[in-house]
């Protein structure tokens, strides 16, 4: 990547929401670290792991696809 923003959003903070999950419950079910879930949460992570979207699908119900989102950039310029 060449200085881009990533075009890559976590959508964990709307899945508990919908859920009414809290984050202290989520790393109790997934006995994933708290500051893992916290930095997924607030979007603060450049990087996931496989094993961290496999447990998050497991406990969530859910596919990678609904964890994370592809957000097509805006053209530069006129249109």
């Amino acid at each position: 990547m060449t200085g881009q923003a990533m075009a890559i959003r976590v959508r964990l903070r709307e899945l508990l929401q919908r859920r009414r999950m809290a984050q202290t419950e989520l790393q109790a079910r997934s006995g994933l670290g708290y500051s893992t879930i916290n930095a997924l949460y607030h979007g603060k992570t450049e990087r996931v792991e496989f094993a961290t979207l496999e447990v998050l699908c497991e406990v969530l119900e859910c596919g990678v696809g609904d964890i994370l989102e592809h957000v097509a950039e805006k053209k530069r310029g006129r249109s």
